[in-house]
Formats: structure tokens, C-alpha cells, sequence
């Protein structure tokens, strides 16, 4: 059973990496105006920023859950934020602004959207 769940993550990782990879090649190209941000690169940030996202939460474990859904919310967002940035400026090969730009239009979306479906719970 565990290796299902296990392989059923997997394949969502790369599924959303690659869907991300694409958005995110986009924003680089345009709005961060990073010239060597190909699909390829963008797919890598993405997958590294997601692996090194959940291997955070992994070692957390359900300690995490007392934090409740304030402190989850603000939590994920900074360890994503400085992962697909961090990651983005070291593949990339640009300079942390050109990252920052890149990747804050997803970021904002991705807080909003986190926000609303946590409002949603409580």
C-alpha cells in the first residue's frame, strides 16, 4: 500500500512540475526576462523547489498540525518563496531579482488561493 501512495506521489510531482515548468518558463521569459529560461530549467525549479518542499514537511511530520491553519498557511509559503527562488537563481544562472520577479506573480496567486481554500475550513 505504501509503495502505491509513494508512486502515486511521484507522478504527481512530475505531472505538476512539468504543468508548472511551462507557467513558469513563461514568467521567467517575460516578466523576470531571464534569456536562458527554457521549459527544461523551469521544469527542474520546479521539481527541486516541490522535492525540498515536501521533504520539509515530511521531517516536520504532524508537529506541524499545531501550528494550525495560520501558521501552515504562512509556513508553506515561505519555505516555497525562498525555494523556487533560491533554486530558480542557482538554475537559471540570473541575479536574485530577475528570480524574485519571476516567481512572485505564482507566489501571490498561490497564497490567495491557499488562503481562500484554508478559509474554507474554518
Amino acid at each position: 500500500m505504501q509503495g502505491a501512495i509513494l508512486t502515486s506521489m511521484i507522478i504527481g510531482l512530475l505531472i505538476g512540475s512539468a504543468i508548472g515548468g511551462l507557467i513558469l518558463w513563461l514568467l521567467a521569459k517575460n516578466v523576470g526576462k531571464i534569456s536562458n529560461a527554457s521549459f527544461g530549467n523551469s521544469f527542474l525549479v520546479c521539481l527541486i523547489s516541490s522535492a525540498i518542499n515536501f521533504a520539509i514537511w515530511y521531517l516536520m511530520g504532524t508537529d506541524a498540525f499545531r501550528m494550525g491553519f495560520a501558521g501552515i498557511f504562512v509556513i508553506n509559503l515561505i519555505i516555497l518563496s525562498a525555494a523556487y527562488i533560491t533554486v530558480g537563481k542557482f538554475i537559471w544562472k540570473c541575479e536574485w531579482m530577475q528570480s524574485v520577479k519571476a516567481n512572485i506573480i505564482w507566489i501571490i496567486v498561490y497564497a490567495v488561493f491557499m488562503g481562500y481554500t484554508l478559509s474554507k475550513f474554518s
